[in-house]
């Protein structure tokens, strides 16, 4: 009798299947996260717009502000909490008339992931103008 020798074990075919498993679960949990990541980041980025966008058409809606103004102040907003690919990827306007200013912007974020489409919208702010 020998003591400390346990059952014998045969290797077969179905070694090393839960490392391939447990493989295949962790990058499927990082894709998820990436893609998780990548949303929340859009959102931080819709966010950052809209701000953009309000600050912009306030700043063109002054009395006494000059034409460009909507669109600097656009463009201030964005380059301080947007740069990099995202920050490239929005265009925007300003429109002014008598009685309001309006800002728009045409975004297109990438995504993070291949085979993943862009995140696209449309977004616009209004103010009304000034008087004396």
């Amino acid at each position: 009798m020998t003591f400390g020798s346990g059952p014998s074990r045969d290797s077969g075919p179905a070694d090393g299947f839960t490392t391939a498993g447990f493989v295949v679960a962790a990058g499927f949990s990082m894709v998820f996260f990436v893609l998780l990541a990548n949303l929340m980041a859009v959102q931080y980025g819709r966010g950052v717009v809209r701000v953009a966008l309000d600050e912009g058409a306030r700043h063109g809606a002054r009395y006494g502000a000059a034409d460009p103004a909507c669109e600097l102040r656009i463009r201030e907003v964005l380059g301080g909490l947007l740069g990099g690919e995202m920050g490239s990827g929005v265009s925007y306007r300003c429109e002014r008339d008598s009685s309001r200013t309006s800002a728009t912007a045409q975004v297109v974020f990438p995504a993070w992931i291949p085979g993943i489409p862009e995140f696209r919208f449309q977004m616009a702010a209004t103010a009304a103008a000034e008087r004396k």
